[in-house]
């Protein structure tokens, strides 16, 4: 038997699919694969465990995202990554991009670029009342800055290691005045 045919073989990727052009500003919605992420979706609902949004369209599009986990080499922080890579089978079941219509696009390109002005920050999982940086608030805490009336809504929690309030990925998902512009889940 040859040695390669022992190798692990790469995982079977979701189909080609053809993304809709995106534009700064736009939210790019994911489910995650791991326990973690199911565990987000399961007690913030809806159907995303993450959400981050695009700050650039050219050479390609790029997310920024507060992550703990998407780049062992840059753990617990604001990162910036292509399109592709974000929505990619190994981190996302399932993805949706939508467009917040609520702003127009100068907002989008101010918030946008308010964002991408955070990569390289600190993680923070932290209740609405104490400093924070994760996904949601990342986006929202921008948003804000150029729409003062952005009032996502977001959730108590009395969990066993959580305690106050939380914004999830629904909150957006949920927001009046958003375009959906694509939607994908990998069927199981």
């Amino acid at each position: 038997m040859a040695l390669a045919s022992l190798q692990p073989q790469p995982s079977v990727s979701a189909p080609e699919r053809s993304l809709p052009p995106v534009q700064n500003g736009d939210w790019v919605f994911r489910l995650g694969p791991s326990r973690e992420s199911r565990l987000i979706q399961q007690v913030g609902g809806g159907d995303y465990s993450h959400i981050g949004m695009i700050v650039s369209t050219s050479p390609q599009a790029l997310v920024a995202h507060a992550t703990t986990d998407d780049d062992p080499e840059r753990p617990d922080q604001v990162l910036l990554s292509p399109l592709t890579e974000f929505v990619d089978p190994r981190h996302a079941r399932a993805f949706a991009i939508a467009r917040p219509d609520f702003l127009d696009a100068e907002q989008r390109l101010q918030v946008s670029a308010a964002v991408r002005d955070e990569v390289g920050q600190p993680f923070l999982l932290e209740p609405r009342n104490l400093a924070h940086r994760y996904c949601t608030t990342l986006l929202a805490d921008a948003i804000r800055m150029q729409h003062p009336g952005f009032a996502p809504q977001w959730q108590r929690l009395d969990l066993p290691v959580f305690h106050g309030e939380y914004l999830f990925p629904r909150a957006f998902a949920e927001y009046p005045g958003i375009t959906w512009l694509y939607r994908y889940s990998i069927v199981e």
